[in-house]
């Protein structure tokens, strides 16, 4: 996809605003950034060639789905779907990761469940400094001897997910829960680690997000990154009445993009950013998802598993998956009262 001006514009002056000043707060900062830097457009560089030669392609984002098992009990959850814990194997991990690194892929979202779960998650990520991975996390599992770790990390980025304020919060993620992630936030600005939030919009808090004397003295949290997400029912109990209706839609849309104008924070609202990330009908070209059990999907909110990395190498799978979505290419244009579809025209 050809980035238009606006997403560059955009992006280039986020970076300048809100992560150069990371880098430039101290030299060990800026050798790190320029060393991730350097060997993330080496890769760049080569999955664009390796693009040119093939016939389908290339996935630049994989969204990882570590594990199904988590310490807390949301019910938007998509991952409380398993009816038990699946977790993808250690040897699976570091398949996809290789070989995803000889296609050049270099961006990875990792999620769960709590992928902090995940056993000896962040030694196999430092194994893998040529990539970059964003961490979706509920915050619970981050100590001081967890930051100590990601502050050697750059390419590991934690992003902590919450509703919004403490009432929001705990009532969908349990009581004391708010607490525990203002907790996490304290230990990763005090560390200096690169980190960002991730907030669940709903009809229920759509209004207090809105609030922007509240949100600009608490909700970016030091964050550098800020992701805002529509619920979309999934799980074992979806709730089709905490979706945004198109009139909730439109006004957070309103004031997401009137503040983004004036944050220090990379700020990103799905479904909606189609100009500043691939949107998804680029599922399967652009990104694609991978479950728990190992199986390949264009998205991980409508699955639809056929092809398995542990059985096939994975670019038999982005070529399989990309065949059976050009065959059936309307697929998702079709699903009716689906909030990422009610989001487009």
């Amino acid at each position: 996809m050809r980035k238009s001006p606006n997403r560059f514009k955009y992006n280039l002056r986020i970076f300048r605003r809100a992560f150069l000043p990371w880098a430039l707060s101290s030299p060990r900062h800026l050798w790190m950034a320029w060393n991730l830097f350097r060997k993330v457009r080496k890769k760049y560089k080569f999955n664009t060639q390796l693009q040119g030669n093939l016939d389908y392609p290339i996935p630049h984002s994989f969204v990882l789905s570590l594990t199904s098992d988590c310490n807390l009990t949301c019910d938007h959850c998509y991952a409380r779907v398993y009816n038990e814990i699946k977790v993808l194997p250690k040897q699976a991990l570091e398949g996809i990761l290789e070989q995803a690194s000889s296609l050049g892929c270099f961006f990875f979202v990792l999620t769960g469940g709590e992928p902090m779960l995940y056993p000896d998650l962040l030694d196999i990520l430092d194994n893998h400094s040529d990539s970059l991975f964003i961490l979706i996390t509920n915050g619970t599992k981050v100590s001081e001897d967890v930051a100590k770790k990601l502050s050697r990390s750059p390419n590991i980025i934690p992003v902590i997910s919450l509703e919004g304020g403490l009432e929001d919060t705990d009532k969908r993620r349990g009581v004391g829960v708010y607490n525990r992630i203002m907790n996490a936030f304290d230990i990763l600005q005090k560390n200096r680690i690169l980190y960002g939030f991730s907030i669940t919009v709903t009809s229920e808090n759509f209004e207090q997000l809105q609030r922007e004397e509240v949100f600009g003295e608490k909700y970016p949290y030091g964050a550098r990154l800020g992701c805002f997400i529509e619920y979309i029912p999934t799980g074992r109990s979806p709730d089709p009445g905490l979706s945004l209706s198109p009139a909730q839609r439109r006004s957070f849309r309103q004031w997401f993009l009137s503040l983004r104008e004036k944050a220090n924070t990379y700020l990103i609202h799905f479904p909606g950013d189609e100009e500043l990330m691939d949107n998804c009908r680029e599922a399967g070209k652009g990104f694609i998802h991978i479950n728990p059990e190992g199986y390949i999907e264009s998205c991980a909110l409508i699955p639809h598993s056929k092809y398995n990395v542990a059985e096939m190498p994975l670019e038999v799978c982005l070529k399989k998956l990309y065949i059976d979505n050009r065959q059936c290419a309307h697929l998702y244009e079709t699903l009716e009262n689906h909030p990422c579809m009610n989001n487009r025209q």
